[in-house]
């Protein structure tokens, strides 16, 4: 389950160029993966290994959810944005 994580995790943070979707579907998930991994590792006593690799996978996938949302919102504003201008300017006269 670490390994998942994690590998959801980097997915998610690659998410964040496709206008920041994938990322925010993806980064709870691996938050999620990771935390619960965490959880159980520890429960183990030593057991189970792989800490490293579940933290690593929550921390990416956080990182990626907030960045992806970020990256929407400035995404949708820019839109609304030149909706409510009627466009950019053009060079060129009319």
């Amino acid at each position: 389950m670490a390994i998942a994580a994690l590998v959801v995790g980097i997915i998610s943070a690659v998410g964040v160029f496709c206008y920041g979707v994938p990322a925010i579907i993806l980064g709870p998930v691996a938050v999620y993966l990771g935390l619960r991994s965490r959880r159980k590792i520890k429960a183990s006593a030593g057991a189970v290994g792989g800490g490293g690799l579940a933290m690593a996978g929550w921390i990416t996938g956080l990182v990626a959810a907030v960045i992806g949302a970020l990256f929407l919102i400035v995404f949708i504003g820019a839109i609304v944005l030149v909706g409510v201008n009627g466009g950019f300017a053009s060079p060129t006269p009319r």
